[in-house]
């Protein structure tokens, strides 16, 4: 009751007329543009890439769990395992031509955190948002929730305003108001015609303040308008909570790609990040490796599903229109340690999957220890005239599929082409 008479009130009440004295108009919501979405999905404490990415059966330098054995589906390659792994193995015969991996990916430390920065920015410098929100943040579309995050890392630098986060419920308890009955001190819940009064000052406020030129310009006055976007936008989330199903946000990963994709599909959000679950830290014994894999294939199996088989915005389907990118911050030791488990490892793989990715094929390059090698950024294949490959090289191409220069982010990084389906 209470939210709708909160809409009947920003459409009808004084607060509008104050506005509008303003000069100031309520956005109406507009679809996004047509543009690419991205679905990030991140394993946090690094995941071993020889466990499914990077395969090194013929080499004595490489470790590899009992059972398994190299897999090629032409140029692209994998670990299979037939007993342990056989999600894996699916996904790649149903979606290897959409997938690209990115093998030999330098993430520059082995410290988780510092791990995490670099892998998702690019660089460890502070105050640097990750990619998901840049892209979000530079998006053409009108997105309410531009870079929704259901769990993992999120780093919102200068861009912190289109990040939302998701978990819990939170961001629906804040729009309707419920979140005041949560606290350890519960604040009593205003009834109308309260409500309607407390709404209409802040509209005021905020309009009049943005309307002072003369006394406050600039930056002020730009955050009071964000702010009345702001209310736009809250608006708009909660008259489309149950056409989203934002109201029962689920624990599970698949629940909550599923649910990312729908925000992507009508015109919410652009970005998302969901957490893999599980214990990838395996300095302990290797063996979760292959269980938590297997169960994230036959997750990623779902969602790839459900994009090849819903109508996109702009696209026949989701599929041509959402880019997935599943990250880990780095990888872990060629070789078991005394515990048959793994070490931390600076070498690191990727999975680059969807639109406008130059999928059925492993990129990048590891030698028989696992150590990256130098790569031509155009094929992706190894080359001694190559580079090497950082994961601010991967980035730079992830911010190409969105449509962004690579050098009005990080200036002077090269992007790593080969994932790119050229037109």
């Amino acid at each position: 009751m209470a939210s709708i008479s909160r809409r009947r009130m920003f459409l009808d009440g004084t607060a509008l007329a104050a506005l509008a004295a303003t000069g100031w108009r309520p956005t109406p919501a507009r679809a996004a543009a047509p543009e690419r979405k991205f679905l990030f999905f991140y394993a946090g404490g690094a995941w071993d890439p020889a466990a499914v990415f990077d395969p090194h059966h013929g080499s004595d330098g490489v470790d590899h769990q009992q059972n398994s054995y190299t897999r090629e589906l032409g140029a692209l390659r994998h670990t299979a395992n037939d007993m342990d792994m056989e999600a894996v193995g699916r996904y790649f015969s149903r979606w290897g031509s959409y997938s690209a991996i990115v093998n030999g990916i330098d993430a520059h430390t082995v410290g988780h955190d510092s791990g995490t920065q670099m892998t998702m920015t690019g660089t460890s410098a502070d105050n640097y948002p990750d990619w998901p929100t840049t892209i979000a943040a530079r998006a053409r579309g009108d997105y309410p929730l531009p870079h929704i995050v259901f769990g993992g890392p999120s780093f919102g630098g200068h861009l912190s305003g289109s990040v939302v986060r998701a978990g819990g419920g939170t961001l629906l308890d804040l729009i309707d108001g419920s979140i005041v009955g949560t606290a350890d001190t519960p604040a009593p819940a205003l009834q109308m015609p309260s409500e309607q009064v407390v709404d209409a000052f802040a509209y005021d406020r905020v309009a009049r303040f943005a309307g002072e030129r003369g006394i406050r310009p600039g930056a002020d006055r730009e955050r009071s308008f964000a702010m009345l976007d702001n209310f736009d936008r809250s608006l708009e989330i909660e008259g489309r909570r149950f056409e989203a199903g934002l109201g029962s946000l689920s624990m599970s990963m698949v629940d909550q790609a599923l649910k990312a994709t729908e925000m992507m599909r009508l015109g919410l959000s652009r970005c998302a990040m969901v957490a893999i679950p599980g214990g990838w830290d395996t300095h302990g014994g290797n063996d979760p490796q292959e269980t938590q894999f297997n169960a994230f294939f036959e997750g990623l199996d779902t969602v790839m599903e459900h994009l090849a088989t819903t109508p996109g915005l702009a696209a026949p389907f989701m599929l041509d229109e959402v880019v997935i990118v599943a990250l880990s911050e780095f990888g872990r030791t060629p070789r078991f340690n005394g515990s048959q488990g793994k070490d931390h490892w600076p070498y690191n793989s990727a999975l680059v999957v969807g639109s406008g990715v130059r999928g059925g094929r492993s990129l990048g390059a590891t030698d028989g220890g696992l150590v990256g090698q130098t790569v031509d950024f155009r094929t992706g294949l190894a080359s001694a005239s190559g580079d090497s490959l950082g994961s601010e090289h991967l980035g730079a191409a992830i911010l190409k599929l969105a449509g962004i220069d690579p050098a009005s982010v990080l200036p002077g990084v090269q992007s790593f082409d080969a994932i790119l389906r050229k037109a």
